[in-house]
């Protein structure tokens, strides 16, 4: 009975969650200053759904890596500033190459990812 018992507790420990749910947006990714340069930025993100009508209820989320290991992320959250628009505030790190991941989550828990490359400058 304790080897049944066990048994089960194991196989519900193994069970993967439901998938999240993907959503088909449009992400576009623009940035101040531009060209991307050391320091202070904000990452302007715009976001529409397949219509081309801006979403407007999103959580947003950037995370920008340099190409090359070593280097700690950055993490930004977006503020809605209307019209599918939302700023980042943000940080270059380093000059190089990096790529920043934006995900945008729907109210209903539907995820979009898109990745972006980029150069910033000293």
């Amino acid at each position: 009975m304790l080897v049944a018992l066990l048994v089960a507790l194991l196989l519900a420990g193994c069970r993967q969650p439901p998938p999240t749910p993907t959503a088909a947006l449009q992400i576009d990714l623009t940035y101040e200053p531009a060209p991307a340069r050391v320091g202070q930025a904000a990452l302007l993100i715009t976001v529409r759904d397949t219509a081309g009508q801006p979403v407007t209820d999103a959580k947003v989320s950037a995370r920008g890596d340099m190409s090359h290991a070593g280097m700690a992320p950055v993490l930004g959250e977006g503020e809605p500033q209307g019209n599918g628009r939302y700023r980042v505030p943000f940080e270059w790190t380093m000059s190089g190459d990096w790529f920043v991941d934006v995900t945008v989550t729907l109210p209903d828990g539907a995820v979009a990812q898109q990745r972006f490359d980029l150069t910033v400058s000293r």
